[in-house]
């Protein structure tokens, strides 16, 4: 979620919060005093009927009712000085309908010039709910268009703040090491964003110069590292065609040259790893796996002949993925290898390509490390003369290029899978 999002969310919520609250108590407040007024004003009709009575004397033995409101009755005696005052519930015939109309009603006994009373005061209180109904509708839509024009306005200035930040983002993205150059970005007249588009160049600059430096050492070690062993492998070979050589010798020779094979191999490994850690293969095209894989198999065919291998292959090859050239060729190179290296003599090796995933498998005992460090550095399980970065490398070629893999060990077979996203996956159509 982006921040002016987030904020404005949160912004939201305590002005809803905040504007329920203060609707809540300026209804209750203007109700309340709705109510006091009508209690008050008839309170002082009250009063104003009592001097009326006593100014006319004709009318002090009759009962009568005036309108709605007021009913004033003779009664024989007076027995309490007690104000009754009561909301009640009144059934009322209008346009043929009945209806209950809320009423609140003033009771007392008055004695007017030795004379007793009974006054009643009538006062329909439709006005009073009508009003808090209008009120509480009148200050909901005032809310909404406050919050509203506070959404808005909020986005607009939250835009207009935030655009250094996002002209930064920008930048960065655009980034790309491997192109170099100085990233710039553009003042602002938020001193908080210059500070942090100073400390971006700054890291940027050390990042691309360690880059650099990290690259030119590797090509450094890739070439000085190679020469030399070269030259004693060579030198090696030589030895071993002298003559006069005694049995020990040659053995000595043998485990030197040996060992001389494994460390150029684990140096153009290690080098490998690096380069892919580099981002040193951005290029992707549409590579066939299905004409990848039948071309390995060829050119390995001589060591599965040798360990007398059953090949069994399913191929799709109107599939084509897209990743680096190069790095599709290692990764299927080091499986299959693996693959016809740890399979057992006589064994089988099982190739499946599909648009889903891709999965070879071989015959073999269990392995004696844990399934889920197959894939780890220098893991190399009981094989002598393994540098223990073949799989590690295939490890790092899917993550380079966006490739899931997993290991499983069913029924005596070895199952490597590759899964494929769908969005780089493309099927030939006939």
């Amino acid at each position: 979620m982006k921040l002016l999002n987030l904020t404005n969310r949160y912004y939201i919520v305590i002005a809803l919060f905040l504007l329920l609250i203060s609707v809540s108590f300026l209804t209750y407040r203007v109700i309340y005093l709705m109510d006091k007024e009508i209690s008050d004003h008839m309170r002082y009709e009250k009063m104003q009927i009592e001097k009326q009575i006593a100014l006319q004397p004709g009318i002090q033995d009759i009962p009568f009712v005036l309108g709605d409101r007021i009913q004033i009755d003779p009664i024989p005696k007076f027995t309490t000085f007690k104000v009754i005052l009561r909301d009640t519930t009144v059934l009322l015939s209008e346009g043929g309908k009945i209806l209950k109309v809320p009423y609140r009603v003033l009771s007392y006994e008055q004695l007017i010039s030795n004379k007793s009373y009974r006054i009643t005061l009538w006062r329909r209180l439709t006005e009073n709910r009508d009003l808090g109904r209008g009120l509480v509708t009148t200050i909901i839509l005032v809310a909404l268009d406050i919050i509203a024009c506070f959404y808005f306005l909020n986005r607009w200035f939250s835009s207009k703040i935030w655009r250094p930040f996002y002209r930064a983002i920008n930048v960065l993205k655009k980034f790309d090491l491997q192109k170099g150059g100085r990233v710039l970005f553009q003042r602002s007249n938020v001193e908080e964003f210059n500070t942090l588009n100073a400390e971006l160049t700054k890291l940027t600059d050390k990042v691309t110069r360690d880059y650099r430096n990290l690259r030119e050492f590797t090509e450094n070690m890739s070439h000085e590292t190679q020469t030399p062993l070269a030259i004693i492998r060579s030198k090696l070979e030589l030895l071993l065609q002298s003559e006069n050589l005694k049995e020990d010798q040659v053995g000595h020779i043998r485990s030197t040259l040996d060992s001389v094979n494994r460390l150029s191999k684990m140096n153009k490994s290690l080098i490998l790893l690096t380069r892919i850690e580099n981002e040193q293969y951005a290029t992707e095209d549409l590579v066939s796996l299905g004409n990848l894989l039948r071309k390995q198999l060829e050119s390995l065919d001589v060591f599965i002949e040798n360990k007398e291998i059953q090949v069994q292959t399913h191929i799709d090859d109107d599939m084509s993925v897209r990743m680096n050239q190069h790095l599709a060729d290692i990764l299927l190179t080091n499986l299959l290898s693996n693959a016809i290296k740890y399979c057992t003599r006589g064994g089988e090796l099982s190739i499946m390509l599909t648009t889903q995933r891709l999965m070879v498998s071989n015959t073999g005992p269990p392995l004696t490390i844990p399934g889920d460090q197959i894939f780890e550095r220098f893991k190399k399980g009981d094989s002598p003369d393994s540098v223990g970065l073949g799989l590690a490398i295939v490890k790092k070629i899917g993550g380079h290029c966006n490739l899931q893999l997993h290991y499983e060990y069913i029924n005596g077979m070895h199952c490597f899978y590759v899964e494929f996203r769908p969005d780089r996956v493309v099927v030939r159509t006939v």
